[in-house]
């Protein structure tokens, strides 16, 4: 029994991370007690069951851990995500500025021997005899092609019988208001002059009625008379102003609509007499491009003329700019060496689809020969001038931006540091700086360089 005592007595409890089980406590309280090791408290004869102390310390420690998770969950909720970066020597800045604003197109190309010039045809037609064949010798005059074409035939008689018959009714209006006021002042005249009489009449029977000769009856008669001719005559005026105001006014719109006639029968002669092609200048024929029996175009090459050796500029130049480019346009040639030469747009030649795009043909006739060493099939750069805004909103065409439409960029803040996107409405514009309407104003600063990579965010910081 005493080694059963003992063995019980060195029995030891479990403890916990936290402490001792209650179960632990129990078997620790019989030990002590049975080999008297620890004095018993007052209340040794009964163990009274506590609470383990290690259990407040736990929850506090859990509930400080799920506090400080709250407070980092609400912090980074609130924080905003950083904003990309961009290195400001990596882009291309521009000012909004207002002013003078000229409307210039790009193009390139080559120079080209003047040697060669098309005769194209400005009407449409069927060709009924080529009056050249290759090697002829032309001047200026020489007939080279003629074509037929009844409808404008038809459409030219059309308008110079419209033309003769507003003439004639031009002439009979002109006439008859003429007759008109002639017969209003001839009768204005005539009441005059019934109005004088009855006047003087009236002026004889005052003087016979103060004598006691005419009775007061008559007297009043003639001075209604005087009355009711004075309110004719006032009458006949009015008339007569009436006619002066609205006959100009008829012969006005008359003599403008015989002027728009007029015009257009300019017109038709002038496309009628295009059905006979000449030559425009001394030259040589190289090719006939046509043959009797052909239906041809407008702008349809009809024979090439070989003429002295000359330069010309001929460009490709991109569409839609090229829509507004204009016979006579002033144009500026610049060389592979820098050199400038200054010209006119002589021609505008059909569309040239290159990898995917459309170019116009523009044939630029120089005001000057180029330096002595330009060689024929040399690149030029040319700048072409197509009018001018005045008091304009501009600013450097950002390389997305298109005439009159809408698109985004980023507009730098006034502190430098960020830049944030907006919409702008661009107008006009020439191939480097294009027309603002809205969205932007006069100081403001857009990056024009390409930001395709942001077109994800809003808003950028501009690193220095």
């Amino acid at each position: 029994m005493r080694n059963a005592d003992s063995s019980r007595r060195r029995e030891i409890p479990f403890v916990g991370p936290f402490g001792r089980t209650r179960e632990g406590n129990q078997h620790l309280r019989i030990a002590q007690h049975a080999g008297g090791g620890d004095r018993p408290g007052p209340m040794s004869g009964m163990d009274v069951p506590r609470e383990p102390k290690g259990n407040g310390r736990r929850i506090a420690l859990i509930l400080t851990v799920l506090l400080l998770l709250v407070a980092v969950t609400i912090f980074l909720g609130r924080l905003q995500p950083a904003l990309p970066v961009v290195d400001s020597d990596l882009i291309v800045l521009a000012s909004v500025e207002r002013g003078m604003l000229p409307l210039e197109i790009r193009g390139w190309g080559e120079f080209k021997s003047d040697q060669l010039h098309r005769v194209q045809s400005t009407v449409g037609g069927r060709v009924t005899r080529v009056h050249v064949e290759s090697g002829d010798v032309v001047s200026a005059g020489t007939p080279l092609v003629e074509l037929s074409s009844p409808d404008l035939a038809l459409e030219s008689a059309r308008a110079e019988q419209e033309f003769t018959a507003a003439r004639a009714a031009f002439t009979a209006l002109r006439r008859s208001i003429g007759t008109q006021k002639l017969e209003r002042e001839a009768s204005l005249v005539s009441t005059h002059a019934e109005l004088t009489r009855a006047g003087r009449s009236v002026e004889r029977l005052e003087a016979l009625f103060a004598r006691g000769e005419v009775s007061e009856a008559e007297l009043t008669t003639a001075t209604d008379a005087v009355h009711a001719i004075e309110q004719q005559l006032h009458v006949e005026e009015e008339m007569l102003a009436l006619l002066n105001e609205t006959g100009d006014e008829q012969v006005l719109l008359e003599k403008n609509r015989l002027v728009a006639l007029a015009e257009v029968v300019q017109r038709e002669k002038e496309r009628l007499s295009a059905l006979h092609v000449e030559a425009s200048g001394d030259g040589l024929v190289e090719e006939v491009s046509t043959a009797v029996g052909d239906w041809v175009a407008p702008g349809t090459e009809l024979v090439r003329l070989i003429r002295p050796e000359r330069l010309l500029a001929e460009l490709k130049v991109p569409f839609p700019g090229a829509m507004r480019i204009r016979s006579g346009d002033a144009v500026l040639v610049v060389d592979a060496v820098g050199d400038t030469t200054a010209g006119k747009v002589r021609i505008i030649g059909e569309t040239l689809p290159v990898k995917g795009d459309q170019y116009a043909h523009v044939i630029v006739q120089l005001s000057k020969p180029p330096r002595a060493d330009a060689a024929v099939d040399a690149g030029v750069d040319a700048i072409i001038s197509i009018g001018l805004l005045d008091n304009a909103l501009f600013v450097k065409r950002p390389a997305w931006a298109a005439d009159d439409g809408v698109a985004s960029v980023f507009r730098v803040d006034p502190d430098g540091e960020t830049a944030e996107r907006v919409k702008v409405k661009f107008g006009t514009g020439s191939w480097d700086r294009i027309q603002v309407l809205g969205g932007l104003e006069e100081g403001d600063v857009i990056i024009v360089s390409d930001m395709s990579r942001f077109d994800d965010v809003d808003c950028v910081r501009l690193e220095p």
